[in-house]
């Protein structure tokens, strides 16, 4: 990846919360994923989709669900970009993203999680 590529990806404001969200809390469904950004499942599916074809986010299946996690093999470079996003301006929209996810698990579990229990 070159630091054109990167920074086109990072251009759009939707995948940079993604990449935060999945930065601070780890390996997170899609349906944990659009209840933190307050989003149309579609709109973070598509987003996503950019993101795993950059090899920035990786998945796992389980069942019908698909969790996404921050790539274990990102360059450290890119690592460190996208980890220094948090203390950018824009940092506190994905503390925000957090406390909602937070504040949503703590009413009850996730559909993925309730169906298929740890």
């Amino acid at each position: 990846m070159t630091e054109d590529d990167l920074f086109s990806v990072l251009s759009h404001a939707i995948r940079r919360r993604l990449l935060m969200l999945l930065e601070v809390c780890g390996e997170l469904c899609v349906c944990d994923l659009t209840a933190a950004l307050d989003l149309p499942q579609t709109v973070v599916s598509r987003q996503l989709a950019v993101l795993r074809a950059r090899e920035l986010v990786a998945t796992r299946k389980r069942g019908t669900w698909v969790y996404y996690r921050r790539h274990p093999d990102l360059a450290p470079w890119v690592a460190a970009v996208i980890a220094a996003l948090r203390e950018a301006p824009g940092g506190a929209v994905c503390a925000d993203d957090a406390r909602r996810l937070q504040a949503l698990r703590q009413v009850g579990p996730a559909r993925c999680d309730a169906r298929y229990p740890q």
